[in-house]
């Protein structure tokens, strides 16, 4: 090219992603991999017992450090789970956190990815996927292309919910006037401190008072949405009185760039509204505490889920996003049923969680109770049943003669700890008399107080778990 000769390449690094002549990945994963073992050393030197990071820190470190690089460019590879290298990835991974496998993980991504493509109507990614499956006339050329690449799979399983997707030329927020874009809307909140809930007479009673004032000279309408597996439904029964708080947070926010196009149609509904000189008032409502009006619109929208009327409606692609997440969740769980048969099986079947939050996320507890608390949930603590396990010890058994030196036996049954034990037997007594000589109950999960006396106990006993 004008005179310079270009070399030719086995791999070549573009954009962040080593390129080999196949296509194949291996040259980036073998990259991913030395990448990730410096990250984990980091990770691991900063997650020692005595001293070290707080675990939602490191938490942090490892989504934005490790988790990002993997995930960056993983739709154009496919590499196979059972392949030498991207075993030795998932078992850095490991070493690092147990999470779900990389192989969901990749998926999603993969599967948000096409959906937010199919959404734009040029989109040079989605029209190129349409290229690849015309090419792919053959049976066999079709398999080969699901095979070796991720993005094309999601496109084939994907494609038919082109036809009730949302698809536009360029992002909602720029359809309308700017005055539209940045109407500033409020919603009356003033049924958000009712602690109440459970009181129906009561909730009943506050409501028609908190909206007395809004509801003088004003049609009332309730709306509500139901949802399934299978469908969904809106409704609108006859100030504006929602349970939906996401909703009503969105279209009050006038800063945010939204992507669902729904609610650019209300803006310009209220931004009309307001120029013929009427008002609109957006009260929220708690759902199912026996306000009549909202009452009637849940059973409405129940019903219109199955047996309504079905309008010519497009979905946004980020419901779309909703169902990908939730199928990834899926996957994940099976997983852990699966790996949970063979390790990891009393972390399982007591205080194994789909959260997606850490037990301690919005705890305000030390860095030690964390830890120690971490260990015990996980059955790795410095007691001969558990180093036996590992080959650290030549025996499970206690030093007073009881076959068996578990957490519980140092608390409930061994007389050498028995006395510095008293809190922690009369705290699970008290909250949990049908376990009251078992610690596992009260960590799942575990309160600040039970944290604090385990804690307590390990250091009166010089017990570093």
């Amino acid at each position: 090219i004008d005179g310079r000769v270009i070399p030719r390449v086995q791999a070549h690094r573009f954009l962040g992603v080593i390129l080999d002549r196949n296509l194949k990945g291996k040259d980036h994963l073998k990259y991913l991999i030395e990448k990730g073992r410096k990250i984990s050393n980091v990770i691991s030197s900063l997650s020692g017992i005595v001293w070290g990071s707080h675990p939602g820190l490191l938490l942090l470190l490892y989504r934005s450090t490790f988790r990002s690089a993997v995930e960056y460019g993983c739709q154009f590879f496919v590499w196979s789970p059972s392949s030498a290298d991207f075993v030795k990835l998932q078992r850095l991974q490991y070493r690092i956190i147990r999470e779900q496998s990389f192989s969901i993980r990749l998926n999603l991504i993969a599967s948000k990815f096409i959906y937010k493509a199919m959404a734009s109507k040029f989109s040079p990614v989605y029209r190129t996927l349409e290229e690849m499956e015309i090419v792919a006339t053959r049976k066999k050329r079709k398999i080969d292309a699901i095979k070796g690449s991720r993005l094309f799979k999601q496109y084939v399983t994907t494609r038919a919910e082109k036809r009730s997707v949302f698809r536009s030329t360029f992002p909602p927020a720029f359809w309308y006037s700017y005055e539209i874009f940045s109407l500033e809307l409020n919603y009356v909140n003033d049924m958000k401190d009712c602690k109440d809930k459970d009181n129906k007479l009561f909730m009943k009673a506050f409501f028609f008072h908190a909206s007395f004032q809004f509801r003088q000279n004003a049609t009332s309408f309730y709306t509500d949405d139901s949802k399934d597996e299978d469908c969904a439904g809106a409704v609108v029964v006859s100030l504006e009185m929602n349970d939906s708080k996401s909703a009503l947070e969105a279209l009050c926010n006038p800063q945010g760039i939204h992507r669902n196009y729904i609610i650019y149609y209300i803006k310009k509904a209220f931004y009309e509204i307001q120029k013929q000189g009427k008002s609109v008032t957006l009260f929220w409502v708690p759902a199912h505490v026996g306000i009549p009006g909202n009452e009637t619109a849940d059973l409405a929208a129940k019903d219109a889920a199955i047996n309504g009327f079905k309008p010519p409606f497009r979905v946004p692609y980020e419901d779309m996003l909703a169902e990908s997440t939730a199928q990834a969740k899926r996957q994940s769980v099976e997983s852990m049923k699966v790996v949970s048969a063979i390790k990891g099986t009393l972390y399982y079947e007591n205080f194994y969680s789909q959260s997606k939050h850490t037990w301690f996320h919005d705890f305000h507890i030390s860095r030690e109770e964390i830890i120690h608390v971490n260990r015990i949930r996980s059955n790795h603590i410095n007691v001969n049943e558990s180093l036996y396990r590992v080959n650290m010890t030549e025996s499970p058994a206690c030093e007073c003669g009881d076959p068996r030196q578990s957490i519980n036996h140092l608390i409930f049954h061994c007389d050498k700890y028995s006395n510095n034990s008293i809190p922690i037997r009369n705290f699970i007594a008290n909250k949990f008399p049908d376990s009251p000589q078992n610690l596992l109950p009260a960590l799942n999960p575990p309160s600040p107080k039970i944290c604090r006396l385990l804690l307590a106990f390990m250091k009166a006993n010089e017990l570093f778990f």
